[in-house]
């Protein structure tokens, strides 16, 4: 008998070992910055595959275009509401604190197993911000703000429909459906803005958000039938943090406010020291709250891992100097001829010069695949897209006197961007349990937002303090010296990616089909929807 189990062992052994070897199964420990863990179980694929890829591709595409519907809109509603341009800016900057502020519960929420109501909610919110935006009448601008509040929330949906895919997919249709949902995204983000720039030169504000009303009921009935109800295995451990949530909120939201418009109220100004004040020590409350707590809604201990830690950081800085880029470009294109510099173009001819930027993040994930390998893991990719980035903005700082030359930056923005968000997400994933998986990647979404606003906060005061006396306009060197300050920054990042562990090995180790797909997934889920939230927060100081 003993025998019998002595050979058994031996043969269970000499398996495992071969099976190692053959396709690198095994899981590391702990585990590496590429090395990403798929959820078991959860019922198996979904019995339509089609079926559920063509749903998830039409929410994405929803996302996207919905979250387009911001400056081209804007000086038609300040007209037609009879307020300042100041004043119609507030119906971008609500949407992007109630998209920042809700990402960490939506992301807490979809680690649970009831993603498909969490989805149908957050579509439910922008239908009804839809509506409420579309039947405000001349004197409903607080209408209006309601409405693009509730919209924000669409910005924290798009992981959801890619963790969908990534746990109801088979295996033979993982990669190409997810790469099939990151395309449209991308496609759906670069022709959202000429779209609503359209609509904007055709029609009135109204004519906009019907479409989104329609669109996004539309994918409620679509999600509502093909989605499964419990699609995942991986779930969140008890209770949801609900106070955890509202102090977040409590904390974030007045950061971005101070950020958003300490140029317009001044940053000494009591209101923008109370905000910041306020937030600080709301952001302390939280975070003692979560370390104390048993579910926590951001779990702290996760976020000191190197790779989460240097991902996080570079987060920041690398949506400092993107969105900083992204505001700076839109305005320089709008600027009038008169200044000597502008080019003067419509919301539709500046949605042109925004489209480059999908196909470089399409591509870009294409070309992650095989240059990950080759560079050492999600440290070349990082390094490599921010330094792609930086070289952009470097570029406008020497040149910045064609259309083409902004559409050249875009392209190689949305470069930079499908490369270094490819990495980030496979970075963290590789550093926290499955469970943590949503919580973790909403906050470093929620760090890309922050970093936009101080980028985009610095860009609007570097202009300022280049804006003569009496002047409505700045000088162009005031361009210039935002573009260098951007891409310093993203060069600054790109240093902080160096402190992330190589993985060299890589370069020559053949890599399992198993976790090949995996990272591959990991690449094309981040670049994929990178574009309407890069579009979406840029909205905000354009």
């Amino acid at each position: 008998m003993r025998a019998e189990r002595d050979i058994i062992q031996s043969r269970a052994s000499a398996d495992e070992a071969a099976d190692e070897a053959a396709d690198e199964v095994a899981e590391p420990k702990p585990p590496g910055p590429t090395a990403v863990a798929r959820p078991s179980g959860g019922g198996g694929p979904h019995p339509r595959p089609g079926m559920l890829l063509g749903v998830l591709v039409y929410c994405g595409l929803v996302i996207a275009v919905i979250g387009t519907l911001g400056t081209p809109l804007i000086p038609t509603i300040a007209a037609a509401q009879h307020v300042s341009l100041d004043s119609a800016q507030w119906l971008l900057t609500l949407t992007l604190l109630t998209g920042a502020a809700s990402t960490p519960l939506i992301g807490r929420l979809g680690d649970g197993p009831h993603r498909r109501t969490v989805m149908l909610a957050g579509l439910g919110a922008v239908a009804v911000g839809s509506v409420l935006s579309a039947t405000a009448t001349a004197n409903g601008f607080a209408q209006l703000l309601v409405g693009r509040g509730l919209m924000g929330v669409g910005m924290g949906l798009m992981p959801l429909a890619l963790t969908l895919a990534r746990d109801l997919l088979p295996p033979h249709k993982l990669v190409p459906g997810v790469a099939a949902l990151s395309i449209t995204v991308a496609t759906g983000a670069g022709l959202g803005y000429p779209l609503s720039g359209l609509l904007a030169d055709t029609f009135d504000y109204h004519a906009g958000f019907w479409v989104a009303a329609a669109l996004a009921a539309a994918a409620m009935a679509a999600v509502l039938v093909v989605v499964p109800g419990r699609a995942s295995a991986r779930t969140a451990r008890g209770r949801v943090d609900l106070r955890g949530a509202v102090l977040f909120a409590a904390a974030l939201s007045p950061v971005l406010l101070a950020l958003s418009e300490g140029e317009s109220w001044g940053w000494l100004s009591p209101a923008v020291i109370a905000l910041l004040v306020g937030g600080i020590g709301c952001g302390v409350a939280w975070a003692l709250l979560e370390l104390r707590t048993d579910n926590p809604l951001i779990d702290l201990k996760y976020l000191a891992a190197r790779p989460v830690l240097i991902a996080d950081v570079c987060a920041a800085l690398a949506g400092f100097g993107m969105f900083n880029a992204m505001t700076l470009i839109n305005r320089l294109a709008q600027a009038p001829t008169s200044t000597g510099y502008g080019f003067g173009a419509s919301p539709a001819v500046l949605g042109l010069v925004i489209l480059p930027l999908s196909a470089g993040t399409v591509l870009a994930s294409r070309w992650s695949r095989w240059l990950g390998p080759r560079t050492g893991g999600g440290r070349g990719l990082l390094l490599c897209g921010l330094m792609a980035v930086a070289l952009a903005l470097f570029g406008l700082a020497v040149s910045h006197d064609h259309l083409v030359e902004l559409g050249a930056a875009t392209f190689l923005f949305g470069v930079g961007i499908g490369l270094a968000f490819a990495a980030m997400p496979a970075l963290i994933m590789g550093a926290v349990p499955p469970h943590e998986t949503g919580s973790a990647t909403s906050f470093n979404q929620v760090l890309r937002t922050a970093g936009g606003s101080v980028g985009s906060a610095l860009g609007a005061a570097l202009l300022a303090a280049h804006t003569p006396a009496g002047s409505v306009e700045p000088t162009n060197s005031g361009y210039t010296m935002a573009f260098v300050v951007a891409g310093g920054v993203c060069a600054l990042a790109a240093l902080a990616a160096l402190a992330l562990p190589g993985t060299p090995s890589a370069a020559t180790r053949p890599m399992g089909a198993a976790r090949r797909t995996e990272l591959e997934t990991m690449e094309e889920e981040s670049a994929g929807s990178t574009a309407a939230g890069l579009i979406m927060a840029e909205d905000v100081r354009s």
